[in-house]
């Protein structure tokens, strides 16, 4: 679409401005081409307006719904997986665990004394000054706070669109 015929549906329309409006009018007085497409234009926007608007009949939702009831269900999940499958599944996973198990006790030594002794670790010292400065806290619990805020207005919209 030129500008012409942009200017033309603009002004049938009424989406310009009036100042606009007046250069187009006069331009359609004036010059015999922009009259010629004001012409088309306006013919096509009336057949347009003219023409009717197609509707449904007034049983029509209710033919399709009774078609679509009348549609086979489709068959569950259930009914779909074999269930000799999920059996075999099952048993392979507590065959897998109950070896497991059987050879974690038979490698225990029974034999021991009664008492348990842990063993002594020492855990490095971890200097917590380097990596938590009082910035690094205040942007923690900023974000912890804007974050709270989203979760607390998602639980009031929730709420209020329950009711």
């Amino acid at each position: 679409m030129n500008l012409i015929e942009q200017r033309i549906w603009d002004y049938l329309d009424g989406t310009d401005t009036p100042q606009q409006r007046e250069l187009t009018e006069q331009l359609i007085k004036a010059d015999p081409f922009y009259r010629q497409i004001y012409e088309e234009c306006k013919s096509f926007n009336s057949l347009v307006y003219a023409a009717d608007q197609d509707e449904p009949s007034m049983g029509f939702t209710r033919n399709v719904m009774e078609r679509i009831d009348m549609e086979p269900v489709p068959a569950s999940f259930k009914s779909l997986i074999d269930k000799r499958i999920v059996f075999g599944i099952i048993a392979f996973f507590l065959f897998t665990i109950t070896a497991l198990l059987g050879v974690l006790f038979y490698q225990i030594d029974w034999s021991q004394a009664t008492g348990f002794k842990v063993p002594e670790l020492m855990m490095p010292t971890f200097d917590s000054s380097k990596y938590l400065s009082s910035t690094y806290i205040n942007i923690f619990l900023f974000i912890d706070i804007i974050i709270g805020l989203y979760l607390f207005d998602g639980f009031l919209r929730k709420r209020l669109k329950s009711k």
